[in-house]
């Protein structure tokens, strides 16, 4: 049995909107939806900051949801603005200076000194790109989630 090295694991939701260039609000959606999904994204790790301002870096272990509801066109020659969310299983690592009562603390995205508002940055290779975030919230998973819902699954399962 393998030891674990990471100390907590939890669930990291967003509100995101994207900026993207095409022809009208449906190719801007489909072309979003067919670049930005949760099988293509390459997310290894996203930095959350505590209260006190003290940041961590959390492993993303899975991409659980990616969708893309909404589009807006902007001022800009075809040029939209898609709105989506997105959710993320991420895990924290054991580190030197991570305190014990790491579960207790609330954590966020940092603020970006350009938009007023947190910014996930995804890269690939030469290209960034950028997520604003309107919204966003984190929830731990303990070990006593777990076991009661697998728990519930095996009691699930016999009834069917």
């Amino acid at each position: 049995m393998e030891q674990e090295d990471y100390i907590a694991e939890a669930t990291f939701h967003a509100n995101i909107s994207y900026l993207i260039q095409a022809q009208t609000k449906k190719q801007a959606l489909e072309q979003v939806a067919y670049e930005l999904n949760k099988t293509n994204i390459q997310l290894s790790e996203i930095t959350l900051e505590n209260e006190l301002g003290d940041s961590y870096v959390f492993t993303v272990r899975e991409v659980e949801q990616m969708d893309w509801y909404d589009v807006d066109h902007t001022e800009c020659s075809n040029q939209f603005k898609v709105f989506g969310c997105m959710q993320l299983l991420i895990i924290l690592r054991k580190q030197k200076d991570t305190p014990k009562d790491v579960e207790q603390a609330t954590y966020r995205l940092s603020q970006s000194l350009v938009y007023g508002k947190p910014v996930l940055t995804i890269s690939e290779g030469y290209k960034h790109i950028f997520l604003t975030v309107s919204q966003h919230k984190m929830a731990w998973k303990t070990k006593l989630q777990e076991t009661e819902l697998e728990t519930e699954t095996v009691l699930l399962s016999k009834l069917a």
